[in-house]
């Protein structure tokens, strides 16, 4: 699946919801000691399978795993802690995979700018609560810290047996995160989203 996730960064791209060197994206199987996370500083619009770091899980921390010779001189992305926390815990279901995408998509970051919660818009849309499941936003704070992932896995109600009660959760002036179990359908939890963020803005109606 990196080559994957490779194409939904173009796409994000495309859509200027990243700039170049924005956005990160994970991904584990669940029967794996180990996950795969973009690199840090690298261009998405061009980044390939082989520069994917590989991140092995440790009890309370991680360590970088030989992978590729192109990856060994790259980093992982900085908000590698948000990460980690969400795919070290995840709950034992047989062929669970779990994709974490984070974005930067402009009208979500915009209704959260405007003082808009994301969680409250979804109940007056169908086409977004039927399919996506979105938390309450994450307030400002610093990235690729962590208290950001802190934060965020309490709004996406992380448990200890790694499930989550939310698909989607925004960060307040920073981005989204979404989860699913492939690279396309995380993503689409961001596009819809985006799509009804830019109708309550454009209707000028505040669903604060």
């Amino acid at each position: 699946m990196l080559e994957t996730i490779c194409e939904t960064l173009v796409d994000a791209y495309k859509r200027n919801w990243i700039t170049s060197r924005d956005g990160n994206v994970s991904i584990r199987h669940h029967d794996r000691d180990h996950f795969y996370i973009t690199p840090s500083g690298v261009r998405k619009q061009t980044l390939q399978p082989d520069q994917f770091k590989k991140i092995k899980l440790l009890e309370s921390s991680w360590e970088e795993l030989e992978y590729t010779d192109i990856s060994r001189s790259l980093k992982p992305s900085g908000e590698i802690p948000l990460h980690y926390g969400l795919q070290k815990k995840m709950g034992q279901h047989s062929n669970e995979v779990r994709v974490v995408v984070h974005l930067h998509p402009t009208y979500c970051i915009a209704a959260m700018h405007a003082g808009i919660d994301l969680s409250t818009i979804s109940e007056s849309f169908p086409e977004l609560n039927r399919y996506t499941r979105v938390a309450p936003n994450v307030l400002d704070v610093e990235p690729i810290s962590q208290q950001l992932a802190d934060q965020c896995h309490a709004n996406l109600q992380l448990d200890d047996k790694g499930f989550i009660g939310y698909d989607i959760v925004g960060i307040k002036g920073h981005g989204v995160v979404a989860i699913d179990v492939t690279p396309w359908r995380a993503y689409e939890h961001i596009e819809r989203l985006e799509h009804i963020c830019k109708i309550v803005l454009a209707s000028g109606k505040n669903s604060k």
